[in-house]
């Protein structure tokens, strides 16, 4: 049997590899070859936004579970691609109606996040988009049962969170019923409470890994704890990084905007390097999949798909 955290984890750390690698990976992931990559990966056309659809098959032909996979923050892809993940992650302050809860619910989601969504949506392999492979894998006999797990690391994790309701709604008024189950990794906050609420009541088995050191889960519940988060240690924060969150921490609370993390909490308790080369280097570290990768005792794979040095194409 395998860890299906671990696992999960693993795929995240492979959908930062360039696509032709990663079915390779993904099948290297059990020496009997239970992993497969059935749909994707898809990249969009500027590179900031990748996915893919693997299954993992405990016995021929009957998968237990269905992972989609969604990438995080990358910036070794093409210039402009990084300029629209970097504004997926910061376009907080103008949230908008979540579509897929409830309008009762208020639910109001970040708008770079929806426009992350959107971007994920349009995403093809094959001519086929995700939406529509999932009703037909899914709908197969054979798969009816499988569960469908939804996971993703940085911006992924907090584009997991709405891709997931997205699919729940999508695929039931389908008739497909298979249980989802979010799993997210160093995720930042998509939504505001009311969102979080009814995420978390729509996915009672989800789950939220996060490190304790890590700064980017502090984005955008409790943004100003990342002035201080490394004091105890004696690492004071840059002032670039103090102007930053005092300018945004500013412009919610003047324009009334709150956010909250969704799904379960699972705290994993970071450890400070003895000797960090910078503020930012701990940053770093202290995000990276392999750093989350120690702290759950699971095996990196980071590391066996050494990734090539990528030129920008603007």
């Amino acid at each position: 049997m395998i860890d299906p955290v671990i696992s999960y984890l693993q795929l995240c750390q492979l959908s930062y590899q360039p696509p032709k690698v990663i079915p390779h990976a993904v099948a290297a992931l059990h020496p009997k070859g239970s992993w497969k990559c059935v749909w994707g990966p898809a990249q969009s056309a500027d590179q900031s936004n990748l996915a893919f659809v693997a299954a993992y098959y405990e016995s021929p032909g009957v998968p237990a579970f269905v992972v989609v996979a969604i990438r995080g923050t990358d910036v070794a892809v093409d210039a402009w691609g990084v300029i629209v993940q970097m504004w997926e992650d910061l376009d907080v302050l103008d949230p908008v109606a979540f579509p897929w809860m409830p309008a009762s619910s208020g639910a109001l989601v970040a708008s770079g996040t929806l426009d992350g969504l959107g971007v994920v949506q349009q995403l093809t392999d094959g001519g086929q988009r995700l939406l529509p492979f999932l009703l037909d894998f899914l709908g197969k006999p054979e798969n009816r049962e499988a569960r469908l797990v939804v996971t993703g690391h940085s911006l992924g994790g907090c584009l997991t969170t709405v891709v997931a309701p997205w699919l729940q709604v999508s695929l039931g008024r389908q008739g497909i019923d298979n249980a989802i189950v979010p799993v997210t990794f160093a995720g930042p906050t998509a939504g505001n409470p009311a969102f979080a609420a009814s995420y978390s009541s729509s996915f009672p088995a989800s789950l939220r890994y996060f490190n304790s050191l890590d700064v980017v889960p502090l984005a955008w519940a409790s943004v100003e704890s990342i002035e201080t988060i490394y004091d105890p240690h004696g690492l004071p924060t840059p002032e670039l990084v103090d102007v930053a969150v005092d300018t945004y921490q500013g412009l919610m609370d003047l324009l009334g905007i709150t956010y909250a993390q969704p799904g379960q909490d699972h705290e994993l308790p970071g450890h400070f390097a003895p000797s960090p080369t910078s503020w930012y280097e701990e940053a770093y570290t202290q995000h990276h999949t392999t750093t989350y990768m120690k702290l759950l005792g699971g095996k990196s794979v980071a590391a066996e798909w050494p990734r090539p040095r990528l030129r920008s194409r603007v």
